[in-house]
């Protein structure tokens, strides 16, 4: 059974998007909320994959990427989910990249959400499975905006990730930012970092404080390995650089064998104060070039 098919039921059928006219559809759905935002790859990248379904080799790791629709029982489309699994053969991990997932304000509180989170986890162990490779490490990743202040959305969605079993890489040692997606060499105008939050599950190790190094440093190589495939390599530079140095030091400062990187807890409800402050952009700010915020 698909990962698509066991998480279907009741309102809601969820199903693989394969040809270029399902692609238009959820595309559309996708780039009516994050493309203002600066936060999705053009329609070409994702026609790219498509072209692809097994996925392929980049940078020596095996990639395959999902999208998936959900449909209601009217069969309009409620939501739509795209994620790509990553897995390096060498040193046994598999960063599950959580792209975008957007459902319609209808659907929200249904229980499609949770859906939509339980769906990269069995994308990844059906791949792992078919690459023999169940004995890797997992690592859920998402890119999340920081909360800003009156914008309530950005607590909503850390408050689903925090009840979900995600925590949030401490910015002090890992400032990640999701690469500019826009077409930099058409519009000439420089790359532009976007500073996100680099929000983990590390499957298994659920409620720990700390996440090893090495998974912290897959978080980026992996995630910039794949837009590495639509994205000039001189305009990913500065933002890996950025947070791969900053870990570095982090890491070198612990003087451990075994170094790890601490999580931040996500708040846990929208008057979570103390978890709602150290996620605020107000406390990742200091950890970015100036440059790279919005507004600036």
């Amino acid at each position: 059974m698909s990962a698509e098919a066991a998480l279907s039921g009741g309102d809601y059928t969820l199903a693989p998007v394969r040809t270029p006219a399902q692609l238009d559809a959820a595309y559309d759905v996708l780039h009516t909320w994050f493309g203002v935002r600066g936060e999705i790859e053009r329609r070409e990248v994702f026609e790219d994959w498509l072209s692809t379904p097994d996925g392929r080799w980049v940078e020596g790791l095996r990639v395959r990427h999902h999208m998936t629709v959900a449909r209601g029982r009217d069969g309009a489309i409620a939501a739509v989910r795209d994620t790509h699994v990553i897995y390096d053969p060498e040193g046994r991990r598999c960063v599950v990249y959580l792209s975008h997932a957007y459902v319609e304000p209808p659907h929200r509180r249904t229980g499609l959400a949770r859906r939509l989170r339980e769906l990269p986890l069995a994308h990844a162990r059906a791949d792992l499975e078919d690459w023999r490779a169940n004995d890797a490490s997992v690592l859920l990743g998402v890119e999340q905006e920081p909360i800003a202040t009156g914008l309530e959305e950005t607590v909503v969605r850390l408050v689903a990730y925090g009840r979900s079993g995600f925590r949030a890489i401490d910015p002090r040692a890992l400032p990640y930012c999701q690469a500019d997606f826009s077409d930099v060499a058409a519009s000439g105008v420089p790359a532009r970092p976007l500073p996100l939050l680099a929000v983990v599950r590390h499957v298994g190790h659920e409620g720990e404080a700390d996440l090893p190094a090495p998974l912290a440093e897959a978080f980026v190589r992996h995630i910039y390995a794949v837009a590495g495939t639509h994205c000039r390599a001189a305009d990913l530079e500065a933002p890996r650089r950025h947070a791969l140095d900053a870990l570095a030091e982090f890491t070198a400062l612990a003087e451990r064998a075994a170094p790890t990187v601490p999580l931040l807890p996500l708040p846990s409800a929208m008057d979570d104060q103390a978890a709602i402050a150290a996620v605020h952009e107000n406390a990742c700010r200091p950890h970015f070039p100036a440059a790279w915020w919005r507004g600036a």
